[in-house]
């Protein structure tokens, strides 16, 4: 097992990482000193492969758990599905010395960190991420919330998890989509910090997307990503200094695209990708990045994987819902830009024209 901290004072907690970790959960979650009663929530697809071994671990070492499941899916990320595990944890009479375990990819980690987060006024949780984008990313930090459709992730709350718990093995029961969704924000960190780990993608992307890593080389590179996101997190864990703003790279045009499209059409992951083909043209275009790096990054996307369609979707309508962007300060637009592979700056002068040239190098690549 790996262990990374996240060193917030009194509210730091450890990533633990480590193949076949989810059996360790009770044990884990006691080491924690949290409330003997819990609400495992997760989703009716993660259900169905890890609900049973999570329960079962916390039930062994003597927490009494209810379980709640809520719909699949990002057009699910609502706060209707916060209902649903309003009205359980009342049901279940769980209180505030209580706690919350959410089981499943970023959609349950956000739907269950926000209802941890306003229930009682705040109850604690432990994260339990099951897909490669919320093991390397949306566990860690402590962002809650749902979606509107006025936009992504536009209610909210900094709500930051007492322990996150990320079995590797259980990215083995993906569909190659999710693997290659979640590989994006994998290569998003490489762009914004680690020129090892991109040469680290470069040279072995396929053997990731097959599963054909060795376990310990698996958890190796899902705790260098949490590694990057806890620097970040601890430099910056409430986005007052703009330093987590690199974070966002590629997300502006990416939730926009998401919004644009109802949620129903690109996985996140997607999205992100398409979102950091756009902006590093749109740096390419100011001279901020050698076209040698563009062309790494753009040579690396093409064999992830382009999602097809975005040729499909108005660009205004992309633009409309650029907007409504809750990165936007007094109305203005924020980029996170590449100045090099390991190196991202920060840019609230991008015009129109140059966002419209982003997103139209984008639709090329994606296609009808």
């Amino acid at each position: 097992m790996r262990t990374v901290q996240v060193n917030l004072g009194d509210i730091s907690y450890p990533i633990h990482v480590g193949y076949g970790l989810l059996k360790d959960l009770g044990a884990l979650y006691r080491e924690r000193n949290l409330g003997r009663r819990v609400a495992v929530v997760t989703d009716s697809v993660v259900a169905g492969h890890h609900l049973r071994a999570a329960v079962e671990s916390l039930s062994a070492a003597g927490i009494e758990v209810c379980e709640v499941t809520i719909p699949a899916g990002e057009v699910h990320k609502t706060l209707d599905a916060v209902k649903i595990v309003y009205d359980a944890l009342v049901d279940a009479r769980l209180d505030r010395g209580s706690a919350l375990v959410a089981l499943g990819g970023g959609v349950v980690g956000d739907v269950g960190g926000f209802a941890a987060a306003t229930f009682l006024r705040g109850i604690d949780f432990v994260q339990v991420p099951t897909t490669i984008v919320s093991q390397v990313d949306a566990s860690v930090g402590g962002k809650t919330g749902v979606d509107h459709r006025g936009g992504k992730n536009l209610i909210g709350a900094f709500h930051q998890p007492r322990l996150v718990c990320v079995d590797t093995s259980l990215l083995r029961t993906l569909p190659e989509r999710e693997i290659r969704a979640g590989l994006a924000e994998v290569i998003k960190h490489a762009v914004i910090r680690d020129e090892v780990m991109f040469a680290l993608l470069e040279a072995c992307l396929e053997d990731i997307v097959e599963m054909q890593l060795a376990p310990d080389e698996t958890d190796a590179l899902i705790a260098r990503n949490c590694r990057i996101k806890a620097e970040v997190v601890q430099a910056d864990p409430f986005e007052r200094t703009g330093l987590r703003a690199i974070l966002n790279y590629g997300h502006t045009v990416g939730h926009a695209i998401e919004a644009a499209t109802d949620y129903g059409v690109y996985l996140h992951g997607e999205a992100v990708l398409l979102g950091m083909a756009s902006a590093g043209k749109i740096a390419l275009d100011r001279g901020l990045w050698p076209g040698e790096d563009f062309d790494r990054q753009a040579r690396l996307l093409k064999r992830l994987g382009i999602p097809p369609g975005l040729g499909r979707i108005p660009t205004e309508k992309i633009l409309e819902r650029m907007k409504s962007d809750k990165k936007a300060r007094d109305g203005v637009l924020t980029f996170i830009l590449p100045t090099r592979i390991g190196g991202v700056t920060t840019s609230r002068d991008v015009t129109p024209e140059e966002v419209l040239a982003g997103i139209e190098y984008a639709k090329g690549l994606s296609g009808e």
